[in-house]
């Protein structure tokens, strides 16, 4: 399946099996899970736990800073 996703404004149109995670996700971009947030790129963003399935909406992934 193909999801529309954002990162920092980029537009990419990914392939991923069905029912893959935001996890999935995350690892197929080779960005680290603690360094991101995956959301629904709607007007009211929803947060995706990266266990969860991916819902078949457009995908923004916003960098953040993590560490002490």
């Amino acid at each position: 399946m193909e999801w529309q996703v954002t990162i920092d404004d980029k537009i990419e149109t990914i392939d991923l099996p069905e029912g893959s995670t935001a996890n999935d996700l995350v690892n197929h971009l080779k960005l680290h899970p603690d360094g991101v947030l995956v959301v629904t790129d709607e007007e009211k963003m929803k947060p995706i736990p990266l266990v969860i399935a991916l819902p078949k909406k457009p995908i923004r992934i916003i960098l953040v800073a993590s560490g002490g």
